[in-house]
């Protein structure tokens, strides 16, 4: 925020919704607010109202599936009322459109999220000739995500007699443990818990990609992938399987290397190329880090937001 050189205005909630209300509208008529911009389908609402009060724009962005689950008429209410809707993916806006857009296709636009890439390595020096390879995951453990699919994929490189060390970093979500208890199980039900380490939540993100030789990420219906981008960014080797929106980030596996989607042995042959072929990789790898690094950035990011509120403004 500092660094945008923008105002951070704080509207805080008490107890009464209607004084929120209150005080938001005086907040947006004193500081001659033009345009709100919400970031979840609650905001979405509040942002409405005001505009009815205020006469303001709004923009709403939609971040992932769930908001699909909605009754339609929430879902009409906040596209009917939204001057302009914005998606972080081209999967994510073409799942709205199959499943009725209310004919609004003109008001969606698809803007990726940005990244600063200022805390990342850009061409990081990892260790290719350490006996162990260090291979990771970033992502908390829940439906999104299928960190039993790498684990059974471990097995198998355990099986291969290949010598690694895996972290999976990441918090297990209080309400959906049955994922994480399944990973931690079948480590120890399988001999692989001097391989595996099960990290939890770190805020040294950057700094443990830099010390990894690979990146290995599978989703189950993820509709970005900011920690498949950081690692791509990092100048590592990025295996991800075949999730249309990990498809779409990576532009069609240019990026990263492609696997199917809930298929260990497929994500093994992979990357047994990678290891017969670790030099070749590693260019590739480095290749698409400068690549990513101007497509995701921040930078990029504000520049085209910037675009969608003159066009919202005017």
């Amino acid at each position: 925020m500092a660094a945008t050189s923008a105002d951070m205005l704080k509207v805080p909630r008490k107890k009464s919704w209607l004084l929120y209300f209150c005080r938001l509208c005086k907040t947006i008529r004193k500081h001659h607010i033009d345009i709100l911009h919400a970031q979840t389908s609650l905001n979405a609402i509040i942002a409405i109202l005001c505009s009815w009060y205020t006469g303001v724009k709004v923009i709403t962005t939609f971040h992932g599936f769930g908001f699909l689950n909605a009754p339609k008429l929430l879902r009409w209410f906040i596209f009917k009322g939204s001057d302009r809707i914005i998606f972080v993916s081209q999967q994510l806006k073409q799942a709205f459109v199959e499943r009725g857009d209310f004919g609004l296709s003109a008001k969606m636009a698809v803007v990726h999220n940005g990244i600063n890439f200022d805390k990342f390595q850009n061409n990081p020096n990892h260790t290719s000739n350490r006996s162990t390879l260090a291979l990771c995951m970033v992502g908390s453990f829940g439906d999104g995500r299928n960190q039993l699919l790498i684990c059974r994929f471990l097995k198998l490189l355990k099986d291969a007699q290949v010598d690694f060390h895996f972290t999976f970093v990441g918090a297990a979500r209080p309400n959906e443990m049955e994922l994480y208890n399944a990973c931690v199980d079948y480590c120890s039900a399988h001999g692989l818990d001097q391989h595996v380490t099960f990290a939890g939540l770190c805020h040294n993100v950057p700094q443990i990609l830099s010390t990894m030789d690979a990146f290995i990420y599978s989703t189950r219906h993820d509709s970005f992938g900011l920690a498949v981008i950081e690692a791509i960014a990092s100048g590592l080797p990025t295996f991800v399987n075949d999730w249309c929106t990990m498809k779409e980030i990576t532009r069609d596996g240019k990026w990263a290397t492609l696997y199917k989607t809930d298929d260990e042995q497929s994500l093994l042959q992979v990357f047994n190329d990678f290891l017969a072929n670790r030099e070749t990789y590693q260019q590739k790898a480095l290749a698409s880090a400068n690549e990513v690094r101007q497509v995701y950035s921040i930078q990029h990011h504000i520049a085209s937001l910037a675009q969608i509120y003159s066009s919202v403004s005017h």
